[in-house]
């Protein structure tokens, strides 16, 4: 069977369907996995659950320490639209659901933005899942975080802000080594 482009697909079917959210949060998840392998230098080993059904994507195990971090990953492509305008603004919305979220568990939340394109990181934050009822806001059995991609920004998130995978990487290497 011959090769057909996306755009040959668009002339004989006459519409061109864009990634759901679940592509993009799969692309980005990936994405953000390799970049952390690539920043660590090997050091962490991602290590994906079968089924995901208890709101963690990735556990990185630590080469050096044996140590891991278990993960839940959000990942966006766009940030809020301004209030009446159809620009964007510099908030970007992740969401948790509230069922996923266990107190007594030790895991983290990375919620990133990229570009449309899905090539390169806007913004990366990683807060402990533990912190996630007292920063969060509470909307219909979800926790809803709207940090600012806003370089100058100065909201409570800024603590959580990673501005590279080699920072992101290292964040994660302290809490494996300590």
């Amino acid at each position: 069977m011959a090769a057909i482009s996306i755009n040959q697909l668009t002339r004989q079917t006459g519409s061109r369907m864009g990634l759901s959210s679940t592509q993009i949060g799969a692309i980005g998840e990936n994405l953000l996995i390799n970049a952390l392998m690539k920043a660590s230098e090997g050091r962490l080993s991602p290590f994906q659950p079968l089924a995901d059904d208890d709101g963690l994507d990735v556990l990185f195990f630590d080469k050096v320490t044996g140590n891991s971090v278990a993960i839940q990953l959000k990942c966006r492509t766009v940030s809020i639209r301004k209030k009446g305008s159809d620009e964007r603004g510099n908030s970007v919305h992740f969401q948790v659901r509230q069922s996923t979220y266990r107190e007594a568990r030790k895991a983290y939340l990375v919620a990133a933005l990229f570009d449309e394109g899905l090539t390169t990181f806007e913004a990366m934050w990683f807060l402990p899942m533990e912190m996630l009822p007292e920063i969060a806001l509470d909307i219909s059995g979800k926790y809803v975080i709207r940090p600012s991609k806003a370089p100058g920004s100065n909201d409570k998130y800024v603590p959580f802000r990673c501005l590279s995978a080699l920072e992101l990487a290292h964040r994660i290497i302290d809490i494996c080594e300590n």
